[in-house]
Formats: structure tokens, C-alpha cells, sequence
């Protein structure tokens, strides 16, 4: 059975991989340089390992991706730290400028992480929180629909007490006025001597302006009847509004931001201590000393074999490059001179 073969300096390959330094020049390098490649090895690794659990957390819980797409959100954020990181590795020099803005980075990424992070470990604790800030939402937005319905209700009321207060002016009215008015054609006959011969009595009619009184009495009845038919309605609207709402908040996940602020309500809590912010700040430094690590080993760093291979390699090539340069310039200045010999025979005076 053939057995699998596995190179000695595996790891060393995959730190080069990582690192982006050259394989064929360190493998032939001396064990110091092998060494401080594995040291930053080792931090890429560690760096790596961090971030990609932190991108799967991300990439599953706040973006939905499911287990698959989570995993390639995973390899994308260790693809990023590892290019980050490569920034300051394949530096030659490192200048202050350099140095303050990978510090700058490192609080950034450390205060993304130890979110993160602590908003997946307190995940029962801040979700008590989200969402009493989101039974806060839906209580707030039930306020605004009950104001906006208790204001038309009072339109309503106001018209309707008007309408009804017309309707008792004009039932006054009616009490006031004579039921039936004299037709003509009554009265009384009497002869010459006075005396009196017949009596009729006058035909009575209904009073018309009763019957237009009523009658405008009834269409300020259908009014009134419309106006608190929309008052129910509006109740009823009202009603399925703030059930429909509430219900739509209540049933709405806490997206990163809703959980950031409970996390961020959480930490302030001193209730009745602050372990929460301590356990906070425990991870925060975590993140900025793993984030500072390469950056801690390459300023400490002194100048190996490998870098100096490096650096021969380039003055070799800068070298060759002034050579051919001056090989260029001489042939060129070789050319001018037979040129211009050329030019001085072929105009020699006759």
C-alpha cells in the first residue's frame, strides 16, 4: 500500500500562503527566518480562526444565509483579515503613520467584534430587551393611531351636536306653530232685521310651513343617522388598525441594530453591578490584542536572512536595470556619432 505523502514543511507552505512571502527563497533560508514565518503563522491563524467564527455568526443570525451561505460569509471575512493583515506582514518599513492606523483598525474591528460576539452570548438577555423596545414601537404607534382616531371621533361628536342641536331647534319650532291654518268659506248670515238665518264654519288646512320644517327635521335626521354610522365605522377601523400593527411589531424579528442598542441598554445597566460592560471590555481587549499581534511581532522584528535575500535580489535587479541602462545610452550615443560621420561625408564641399 502506497503510503500518502505529506512535505515536512507543510505548515511553512501554508504560512507563506497565508503571509505571501516567496517559499522557494525561505525554504532555503536559515531556521530564524523559518522561525519568525511560523511565529506569524501562528497569529494569522489564530486571527483567521476569530473572525471566521465571528463571520458565520454575522452572516446566520442578522443576514439569514442559512448554513452554507454562512459558511462562504465566514470565508469571506477570513479572506479580509488576511489581506488586512498581509498590509502590514509585506511591509519593509513600518512607519508611525503605518503603526497608528493599524492601531485605529484594530479598535474598530476589536469593538465590531466584541459586539458581535457579546450580542451572541447575551443573545437570551438582550432579546428580554429588544423586545420590550419593540413593545415600546408598537405601544407608540398605537398612540399615534389613537390620537389621529380620537381626533376624528371628535370631528364626528362636534358635527353630530350641531346637527342634533338644529334638529331641536327646529322641533321648537314646530311645537310653536298652529297645527292648521283657516281654509276660508265660514262665517255667518243674517237677514234684513238682523237676525241670524245660517253658520257655517271655515275649513281648516294643515300648516305648510310645519310639513317644510319636518321635512328638513328628517334630512338633518338621516345626517345625524350617516354621521354616527361613521363613528362606528371609524371604531371598528380604529380597532383592526392597532390590532394589525401591533401585531405586524410584535412579529417583526430585532434586526443587528435593534440588538446593538438593547446590547448597548444591557451594558449600561449596573443592576447591580457592571459585569455585563466588564465581560464587554474583556472581549474588546481580546479582539485588539489579537488584531495588534502581527503588528506587535513585525515591530519587533529584526532583519533575517530571508529579508536580506529579498533585498540583495532587488539592488541585483536595480543593478542590471542601470547596466542595460547604460548599454542603451551608450549605443545611442554610438549611433549619433555615426550618423552625424555620415552626414559630414555626404556634404563634404566639391
Amino acid at each position: 500500500m502506497e503510503k500518502t505523502f505529506i512535505p515536512k514543511d507543510l505548515w511553512l507552505r501554508f504560512g507563506c500562503f497565508l503571509s505571501g512571502h516567496n517559499y522557494q527563497i525561505l525554504s532555503e533560508c536559515s531556521e530564524a527566518s523559518k522561525r519568525d514565518q511560523k511565529k506569524i503563522t501562528s497569529a494569522l491563524v489564530i486571527i483567521t480562526l476569530i473572525w471566521s467564527i465571528i463571520g458565520y455568526i454575522f452572516s446566520n443570525k442578522y443576514l439569514n444565509f442559512g448554513p452554507w451561505l454562512s459558511l462562504l460569509g465566514s470565508a469571506f471575512m477570513a479572506v479580509l483579515i488576511v489581506q488586512i493583515e498581509r498590509q502590514i506582514i509585506l511591509s519593509a518599513k513600518l512607519n508611525s503613520w503605518a503603526k497608528f492606523f493599524r492601531v485605529l483598525l484594530g479598535i474598530i474591528v476589536a469593538v465590531i467584534g466584541a459586539s458581535i460576539i457579546d450580542q451572541y452570548l447575551f443573545a437570551n438577555d438582550i432579546q428580554k430587551i429588544a423586545q420590550a423596545s419593540v413593545e415600546a414601537k408598537a405601544l407608540k404607534e398605537s398612540n399615534i393611531a389613537r390620537n389621529a382616531y380620537q381626533t376624528a371621533i371628535a370631528q364626528l361628536d362636534s358635527t353630530i351636536m350641531v346637527e342634533k342641536f338644529n334638529y331641536q331647534k327646529i322641533q321648537t319650532q314646530v311645537l310653536k306653530l298652529p297645527a292648521t291654518l283657516a281654509g276660508g268659506g265660514g262665517g255667518r248670515k243674517y237677514d234684513s232685521a238682523g237676525n241670524l238665518i245660517s253658520e257655517q264654519q271655515s275649513s281648516r288646512i294643515p300648516n305648510p310651513e310645519i310639513s317644510n320644517l319636518r321635512a328638513f327635521q328628517a334630512s338633518i335626521a338621516s345626517k345625524i343617522s350617516v354621521l354616527e354610522n361613521e363613528k362606528i365605522q371609524k371604531g371598528q377601523q380604529y380597532a383592526a388598525e392597532v390590532k394589525n400593527k401591533a401585531k405586524e411589531i410584535l412579529n417583526r424579528k430585532p434586526g443587528f441594530l435593534d440588538e446593538l442598542n438593547a446590547l448597548i441598554n444591557y451594558l449600561l445597566e449596573f443592576d447591580p453591578y457592571p459585569t455585563a460592560l466588564i465581560f464587554y471590555l474583556i472581549w474588546f481587549f481580546f479582539f485588539l490584542l489579537i488584531e495588534s499581534l502581527v503588528l506587535i511581532i513585525k515591530s519587533n522584528h529584526h532583519e533575517n536572512d530571508y529579508e536580506k535575500v529579498v533585498d540583495y535580489q532587488q539592488n541585483i535587479r536595480i543593478r542590471r536595470l542601470m547596466a542595460l541602462e547604460d548599454k542603451r545610452n551608450a549605443a545611442l550615443g554610438s549611433e549619433s556619432m555615426i550618423s552625424s560621420s555620415s552626414n559630414l561625408i555626404d556634404h563634404l564641399p566639391r
